[in-house]
């Protein structure tokens, strides 16, 4: 499986112009987003939307790619960002310069749009504490690479296939 780059810039792009006026987006929410739509796609469809490595970590599922890709972007000035505060916390919250032209396919968007729309109202710590009981999170060892056949293997409240 090749890592889908473009797709994944696109995605993270996305989310950001999508979700601009949410006070917590910010790296966390951003990451566990790409990761929901990832795996949301691969149970429904059989095939990852990006190709990406998702990594388990203590603190919650880790993509590979994110912070190179998030400092190209801002590298390139397509992002930049401001330190802001979140309730107690210091976030990154990110900005896009210019919005891109977005061409997903309608069963792509329809994931995408689903997964912003039920997840990105979520806190950082709230997102992480769900992430952590997602199928894929829980059958592998720490540091290990999740496996996107585990989606198959979700409890009701993250399965988005109708069985």
């Amino acid at each position: 499986m090749d890592f889908k780059r473009e797709k994944y810039i696109k995605i993270i792009l996305y989310i950001i112009t999508r979700c601009t006026h949410k006070e917590n987006i910010g790296k966390t929410v951003i990451s566990v987003l790409l990761y929901f739509i990832d795996f949301n796609y691969y149970e429904l469809h059989g095939e990852s939307l990006t190709n990406e490595i998702y990594l388990k970590s203590r603190i919650g599922i880790v993509p590979m790619h994110f912070n190179e890709i998030m400092n190209q972007l801002i590298r390139s000035h397509n992002l930049y960002y401001r330190q802001e505060v979140y309730y107690y916390y210091l976030i990154k919250r990110y900005y896009i310069r210019q919005i891109p032209l977005f061409n997903f396919t309608k069963e792509e968007q329809e994931i995408i749009d689903h997964v912003i729309y039920e997840l990105s109202d979520f806190s950082a710590t709230d997102l992480l504490i769900y992430q952590r009981g997602d199928m894929p999170y829980r059958l592998v060892n720490l540091d290990e690479e999740l496996d996107y056949n585990h989606v198959f293997y979700r409890d009701d409240i993250y399965s988005v296939r109708n069985y």
